[in-house]
């Protein structure tokens, strides 16, 4: 295998517009390319509760589920505080401009670390490794292959954990030397 680094983020929002939704949970795991992790982190980050107030009901509903409403109010974590402590971590593994973004329909995330993660979204490479593309081209050109099925716990490290999978599954089915 080769050296390249993958930062694997996911953020859970109050919602997706980028504009008035803020990040409630930072994950992160940094694996190689052989995809074994690295390093992990994974956080609340504290918010208002006017910031919570905008919520729409699926979203606030799958937030109190998940206990991540419960772990934002609780929490002491400042979003200047996460995007260190992922910096910090990536920093360790790859010099800047170097690791890829790797994650789930990441261009979402994307859009809210270059709003409010910006030194983060700067640090990373402007290269991506979108699972979910994967997923459209195997459902379209591999039809009869078994779909890879999600818990969907919707807590950024254990979404992190999935795609993960997801990706080595993939791998494993439809990248063959």
């Amino acid at each position: 295998m080769g050296d390249l680094k993958m930062v694997w983020v996911d953020l859970e929002m109050t919602g997706l517009d980028v504009d008035s939704c803020v990040i409630l949970e930072v994950g992160c795991i940094v694996t190689g390319d052989d995809l074994k992790p690295l390093a992990e982190y994974g956080a609340a980050v504290q918010q208002p509760p006017e910031a919570l107030a905008g919520m729409n009901d699926f979203v606030r509903d799958m937030h109190t589920r998940s206990g991540l409403l419960r772990r934002v109010q609780e929490s002491s974590v400042t979003l200047d505080q996460a995007e260190q402590a992922v910096l910090d971590i990536v920093m360790k593994y790859a010099k800047p401009r170097e690791a890829v973004m790797a994650g789930n329909s990441i261009h979402q995330d994307r859009r809210f670390l270059a709003r409010y993660m910006p030194r983060l979204d700067a640090y990373l490479h402007y290269r991506q490794v979108d699972v979910s593309s994967l997923k459209v081209l195997a459902n379209a050109w591999y039809p009869n292959l078994p779909k890879f099925e999600k818990k969907k716990e919707h807590t950024a490290v254990s979404d992190i954990r999935e795609s993960l999978a997801e990706l080595k599954y993939y791998r494993d089915h439809l990248f063959k030397p």
